[in-house]
């Protein structure tokens, strides 16, 4: 009898936090990356966010002077808080339509 009292007991718990989970609203630390800012210094393009969750990357599109061409370059994946990605171009390049990547 004690043994089916305490299977009772476990499933009823078991039951109340699984719908606690359910019902459990998301956090505000599961939002994505704010207070973003970039801009354009030392030949590249640099972006930062410093609230919310998640990753983000700096991307820009590197034009060799005096053709039409371009090589889009990437920084490195930061996640928040970490300080700047910076896609950075070649000495014979110039920075252009600088842009920027989101991932949970």
């Amino acid at each position: 009898m004690l043994n089916m009292f305490s299977k009772s007991v476990k499933l009823v718990a078991v039951s109340a936090l699984a719908t606690g989970a359910m019902l459990m609203p998301a956090s505000a630390a599961s939002a994505a990356p704010s207070s973003c800012s970039s801009l354009y210094k030392d030949n590249a393009y640099w972006f930062n966010c410093t609230k919310g969750t998640g990753s983000f990357r700096a991307i820009v599109d590197c034009y060799r002077i005096g053709k039409s061409t371009y090589t889009t370059r990437y920084g490195v994946w930061k996640r928040v808080g970490a300080g700047p990605s910076i896609a950075q171009c070649l000495i014979d390049e110039e920075p252009r339509n600088g842009r920027n990547a989101f991932a949970s």
